[in-house]
């Protein structure tokens, strides 16, 4: 008795692999059109020939019984490990749905979001797992503070690992120091570091880094700025590493200045020559104070971004 080419799972992958192969001018033309997105043409195919199959056989796709909580766990793993975060955490809900007291499940439904930078589903669905915040266990606890940390929820986050009893000494520790620096504490995260390093982390060079950036930044004073550009109109400019804008200044400064010397020698102090002159060059030179003022506070807050980013790349690395 024959038995039917479709009829055995066994064969369905090598017969699946034959006829992708057997099309090889097919699969570089839709291979070049449609996938330039980095995921693996084959793996696709795959999926869509033994889609063919099944419709050809039902019989096939109701014993295997695709959906069922195993084959929907091993595709949402599937799903996490090729790094499709926010399709991972769909399949990972729907197997929740199936088996809702399993901590694992839910442990990589949390991860899914957190990796999919959907901050805001990883606290929203562990306030819904879990009602008592202080008995989260670690792994989810530490996953969960950081998703607060990167929403910027840094009073709830001081509260939550405070409270939360799975939580050891480093890890409050570790998760408080990067709360400190994404919200611009740096001298408290400095000295919760120094508490911390003694113990060793994993990502301890890397922190380290960032605090030698930090010692190293070079600021701009408002104070030098302001004075300088009250001596030399521009000047403030220049110091701040805007040399272009301290020109302009300079240019504008000294010629309304000259402009109003020259009208008052020659049409007098009463000459509306002289008084719009007087008044442009008493205002370019107040915008000029202003300006280099404003100047140093730019550099400053363009170092403090540079560093931030930094911080929010390390910290992102430890995801």
């Amino acid at each position: 008795m024959s038995r039917s080419l479709y009829g055995n799972k066994a064969n369905t992958i090598p017969i699946t692999m034959i006829l992708i192969n057997r099309f090889p001018a097919f699969v570089n033309t839709f291979n070049r059109r449609f996938f330039t997105s980095g995921y693996g043409f084959r793996t696709v195919m795959v999926l869509l020939v033994q889609l063919v199959i099944t419709c050809l056989n039902p019989q096939t796709a109701l014993s295997q019984d695709l959906y069922n909580r195993d084959n929907s766990f091993r595709y949402a793993q599937f799903l996490f490990e090729t790094r499709q975060f926010q399709l991972a955490a769909e399949e990972f809900e729907r197997v929740l749905f199936l088996d809702p007291d399993n901590d694992t499940v839910k442990q990589q439904l949390i991860k899914s979001y957190l990796l999919g930078h959907q901050y805001a589903m990883v606290n929203r669905r562990t306030d819904s797992l879990f009602r008592v915040r202080e008995s989260i266990p670690r792994e989810l606890a530490i996953d969960y503070s950081k998703a607060l940390i990167m929403a910027e929820m840094n009073f709830n986050v001081s509260q939550f690992i405070t409270s939360n009893r799975n939580l050891n000494k480093n890890d409050r520790l570790f998760l408080s120091m990067n709360n400190q620096l994404m919200g611009y504490e740096w001298d408290k995260a400095k000295l919760t570091y120094e508490e911390l390093h003694p113990a060793g982390f994993l990502y301890d060079k890397k922190y380290a880094e960032i605090f030698r950036q930090m010692d190293e930044a070079r600021y701009k004073s408002g104070g030098i700025a302001l004075g300088l550009s009250a001596v030399v109109p521009g000047l403030g400019k220049v110091y701040t590493g805007n040399w272009k804008d301290g020109l302009i200044s300079f240019i504008f400064v000294a010629g309304s200045t000259i402009q109003a010397i020259r009208g008052y020698h020659q049409y007098g102090r009463q000459s509306a020559f002289f008084i719009v002159y007087t008044g442009l060059a008493a205002t370019f030179y107040a915008g000029n104070l202003y300006g280099s003022f404003k100047a140093a506070r730019k550099h400053n807050r363009k170092v403090n971004q540079k560093i931030h980013s930094h911080i929010e790349t390390v910290f992102s690395d430890t995801f």
